[in-house]
C-alpha cells in the first residue's frame, strides 16, 4: 500500500493512495484532518488490539469504517444502495474506488505518517 500526501492550492491536506485503496485516502482526507478523530481511531485500534472488542465501526458523512482483528475496511455508503441492483460489468473499477482494505499494522503506520503530515513535520 502506498500512499502520498498533499497540500492543495487552498492548503487543505489531501491523501493519495494505490489503486485499490482510494477510499482510504478519500476516508482520512474528509473524515481524519483532527486530532481527536486520529485518537478516536488509535483507541478503536487499541481495543481490538487488546481484545476488548472484535469488531468497531464509525460511520461518517460519506463513508463508513469498519476495523476488526484482522483488517480495516473502508466503504461509501453508496455502495450499500446498489444491492440487489445488476450493474454493468463494466463499472466495476468504481467499486474499486469506494471500497478499500487493509491490516491493521498497515493502518497503523499510515495514521502515524498522516498526523505527522498535518502537524507539519
Amino acid at each position: 500500500m502506498e500512499y502520498e500526501f498533499r497540500r492543495e492550492l487552498g492548503g487543505q491536506p489531501l491523501v493519495l493512495m494505490s489503486m485499490g485503496h482510494e477510499a482510504l485516502g478519500r476516508y482520512l482526507t474528509e473524515e481524519c484532518q483532527e486530532a481527536e478523530a486520529l485518537m478516536r481511531l488509535r483507541n478503536a485500534l487499541a481495543q481490538i488490539r487488546h481484545g476488548q472488542c472484535r469488531e468497531w465501526v464509525l460511520n461518517g458523512a460519506e463513508q463508513s469504517l469498519l476495523i476488526t482483528v484482522d483488517a480495516v475496511q473502508v466503504r461509501d455508503h453508496a455502495l450499500g444502495q446498489m444491492n440487489g441492483v445488476d450493474m454493468d460489468p463494466d463499472l466495476d473499477y468504481y467499486d474499486a474506488e469506494s471500497e478499500a482494505v487493509c491490516g491493521l499494522e498497515d493502518f497503523e503506520l499510515l495514521l502515524d505518517s498522516w498526523q505527522a503530515f498535518l502537524a507539519g513535520r
